[in-house]
């Protein structure tokens, strides 16, 4: 939770990663009486500016991971599997592969790991706006931006409602009142709008602004407004986070990790990740599942290596944005579905007739294309939401595979810690609400 002591921890780091950015060229940084006073005004500068706005690219590299993770373990991508008669390790993912409501809340902090990126957009952008050179400014404002409308959306998208937004202003705390989950994507579509104006030059981060922007649309119910968005941005083009190792969640790099697997039809509901041979999740055999020795779980290799990035947006989930919008414009949206498909090798598909089930084979498109990169929730909410699907016959649900607990519980997002919140934020005097 944020307080004045953390926000000077933050000030605090954002300063260390100016020092420890900065290259022997960068003597405007270094070159202060005492070098073991970081002032004001000695990163006052153009390179002060931007290692700022590099230290907020770094933040939410290292959270990314989690982020990401937290989402999987609450859908369908990945499940726990807990050896009967031992010990539960890893009870945060446990709690929130059951969605267990009152067991994420006591034991998950999806929101600390997204706000500390967003605050330090908001430290940023000021240094950005007064130092960086104008052939430069737009680019690295859009970029900003983009990650603040990002970070926020993915709020909106993961927490529940009656979450709080806090921020840094003028290093100082600003604490924020609850929001409903529409509210919170309005305010992330200000944020993708200012984007979308200042990215110009980098396709990379126009791609971050328009997809980012083009993704709050379509939670909206805007579909024609959120095709028009992305429609100028290039099905190669992509904006990844910038990583030099790799994910956790593999057991190249985990070994003996057996309290996660790929999901596989889970909780009735679940897409078949593991047995459907789709060259966009490639699965592997992990081992037998320890609480029934005749199945076999499944992990997939699609971050096995420091050269594989996460996306934060892409060209092909414009083209999934353009595919559903065109679902509700009476238009053709399986073109636009197969052209994809066969860029991996995958056959068209067969129109299924309904508009249900156009749907779900948009959305099972969607999941297949979108794995692992922190979507998953966002688009089971959107399927309730938007299109009116009982929770129950989306999220997992049923008996619970991974040891001899119950069956799955009935959350549909992430609670926000309110006794952290509640603290130190007057305005939060409640938790999750039902808007």
């Amino acid at each position: 939770m944020i307080n004045h002591k953390r926000v000077w921890m933050v000030r605090t780091a954002c300063i260390l990663s100016v020092l420890s950015l900065a290259t022997a060229g960068c003597h405007g940084i270094l070159d202060v009486t005492d070098p073991t006073l970081i002032r004001a005004q000695d990163i006052a500068n153009v390179s002060g500016a931007n290692a700022q706005r590099r230290n907020a690219i770094t933040v939410l590299m290292q959270q990314i991971e989690s982020i990401f993770s937290d989402v999987s373990y609450i859908t369908d991508e990945w499940m726990t599997d807990v050896p009967v008669g031992t010990t539960v390790t890893n009870f945060d993912r446990i709690q929130l592969d059951l969605r267990n409501s009152a067991g994420i809340e006591a034991t998950v902090d999806h929101q600390s790991m997204l706000e500390r990126a967003f605050w330090q957009t908001s430290i940023a952008i000021p240094a950005i706006r007064a130092y960086t050179p104008d052939s430069l400014k737009g680019d690295f404002l859009g970029q900003m931006y983009g990650l603040r409308g990002y970070l926020l959306l993915q709020m909106a998208e993961d927490l529940c409602p009656g979450f709080p937004l806090n921020d840094v202003v003028d290093n100082q705390t600003a604490y924020g009142g609850p929001l409903t989950t529409d509210s919170a994507v309005a305010l992330a579509g200000t944020f993708l709008d200012s984007a979308v104006k200042y990215a110009h030059d980098s396709t990379r981060i126009v791609t971050l602004a328009r997809v980012v922007k083009g993704r709050a649309l379509l939670d909206q119910g805007k579909y024609t407004e959120a095709a028009a968005m992305v429609a100028p941005v290039p099905t190669a083009s992509s904006y990844a986070v910038e990583r030099n190792y790799p994910f956790f969640m593999n057991p190249y790099y985990c070994d003996g990790c057996f309290n996660f697997a790929l999901g596989e039809r889970e909780g009735t509901n679940g897409q078949p990740f593991a047995s459907a041979n789709d060259p966009r999740v490639p699965a592997h055999v992990l081992g037998p599942r320890s609480t029934d020795l005749t199945d076999t779980l499944y992990y997939s290799s699609i971050y096995r290596d420091n050269d594989t990035r996460p996306n934060l947006a892409s060209g092909i989930e414009a083209r999934l944005i353009q595919a559903e919008a065109a679902l509700h414009d009476g238009q053709s949206w399986k073109p636009t579905l197969d052209s994809l498909r066969a860029t991996v090798g995958l056959d068209s598909l067969i129109d299924p007739g309904t508009t249900a089930l156009r749907v779900d084979m948009i959305y099972r498109e969607r999941a297949f294309w979108l794995f692992m990169t922190g979507r998953r929730l966002g688009d089971m909410r959107r399927l309730v939401k938007n299109y009116g699907r009982d929770p129950e016959s989306v999220f997992p649900t049923g008996r619970w595979l991974g040891g001899t607990r119950d069956g799955y519980g009935t959350a549909t997002s992430i609670p926000f810690n309110f006794a952290n919140q509640h603290r130190y934020n007057p305005y939060i005097t409640t938790g999750c609400t039902s808007r």
